[in-house]
């Protein structure tokens, strides 16, 4: 005999109203406001700060690397415009993973996260390999100086080689600006990420810690084609690109495993199954004692829905007789209590789902 009942938390919180026609086209036009000029929270606010700076940074470093003559300050305020669209994505996607749940979306719109850091984390893997890439063109010339029969046999890319001639050093002021207001943004946003427990400002914040890198790998070229240590430009180049990458991938495997359900959290089942063991002997009565069968979760951005299937076993096994069922009521009263104790206990879990089986 199988009993099963669900609890959803959400039933006894708020009511949510999903609107038509018309209706619907407000609330999205209203979501899209909201993304935009941040509406008070933080995330929106830290978001909205670092696009700001990208605008800033790109007019600067460009104008800058325009006067000075600095090509590798030019390409470095392209990197800063790019990013533009990094922090737009992370806006949209923070503020749209928030909105309550509808009826198109009855377990919220959480996934909307997991799809916004699959994309930071595909700018960032898309820099880390420029950055490769524009590293290798510039090593190529050295190579060839050095072992001109081991250049001859590696492939070559059309590129501007992005050299500096005769540049001013004065165009590192610019880059060393770049780094400190893009380490800063990293640690205000990760801050905020870790916080909020949202992986796509924790991806966002690594993108402006790789613009951070890539201003140092600007610096580096300033200041070596000033010193005529060209070589300090390719290598400082792979490096970051090597840090890049490994960031990107991390985060692109992360997201790209939460969108396809593996579970992610090893701990959270843990933490249920022990509020539970520590819980149940409250349960302890003359008619059942009650296991733990199987806990399983399912994470929707930064919030979980937990699944329990719990076993109930009856003290003798000799009769089976109608006094030994348990009333609706009791059913109930279980249910709310152990659903109230984790997610009074453990505030990533949005809901709870309870199934129960006669073993």
């Amino acid at each position: 005999m199988t009993s099963s009942a669900t609890h959803d938390n959400n039933q006894h919180q708020h009511h949510h109203h999903h609107h038509h026609g018309a209706g619907a086209d407000e609330e999205e036009q209203e979501a899209l406001f909201n993304a935009l000029t941040g509406s008070s929270d933080k995330g929106s606010r830290v978001t909205l700060m670092g696009l700001a700076a990208n605008i800033a940074l790109t007019a600067v470093k460009g104008i800058a690397g325009y006067l000075l003559a600095s090509a590798s300050l030019i390409a470095d305020a392209g990197h800063s415009l790019s990013d533009l669209l990094g922090d737009l994505i992370t806006l949209f996607a923070w503020n749209w993973s928030r909105k309550p749940a509808d009826k198109d979306y009855p377990f919220g719109h959480g996934k909307f996260e997991s799809v916004g850091s699959l994309i930071v984390a595909f700018f960032l893997i898309s820099g880390g390999f420029g950055i490769g890439l524009h590293s290798y063109t510039l090593i190529l010339p050295i190579l060839s100086r050095q072992f001109p029969g081991l250049a001859s046999h590696l492939p070559t890319f059309t590129s501007d080689h992005g050299h500096d001639h005769e540049v001013d050093i004065r165009a590192s002021y610019f880059a060393f600006l770049s780094i400190i207001v893009k380490e800063s943004l990293y640690r205000i946003t990760y801050q905020v990420g870790k916080a909020e427990d949202s992986k796509v400002l924790i991806a966002n914040a690594l993108h402006h810690r790789s613009d951070a890198f890539s201003s140092f790998v600007a610096l580096l070229a300033i200041i070596g084609s000033w010193y005529g240590l060209t070589i300090l430009d390719p290598i400082g180049g792979f490096i970051v690109c090597s840090m890049i990458l490994r960031s990107g991938l991390a985060i692109g495997k992360s997201s790209l495993e939460e969108l396809l359900d593996k579970r992610t959290d090893k701990y959270l089942d843990r933490d249920v199954e022990n509020i539970l063991l520590s819980n149940l002997a409250k349960l302890e009565q003359e008619k059942f004692t009650v296991t733990v069968q199987d806990v399983k979760h399912l994470k929707i951005g930064p919030k979980a829905l937990v699944f329990l299937h719990l076993g109930l076993t009856p003290p003798t096994k000799t009769s089976k007789s109608s006094d030994d069922a348990i009333p609706f009521s009791e059913w109930v009263v279980i249910q709310h209590m152990l659903s109230g104790l984790i997610l009074k206990e453990i505030k990533n879990v949005k809901d709870v789902y309870i199934q129960f089986k006669t073993l």
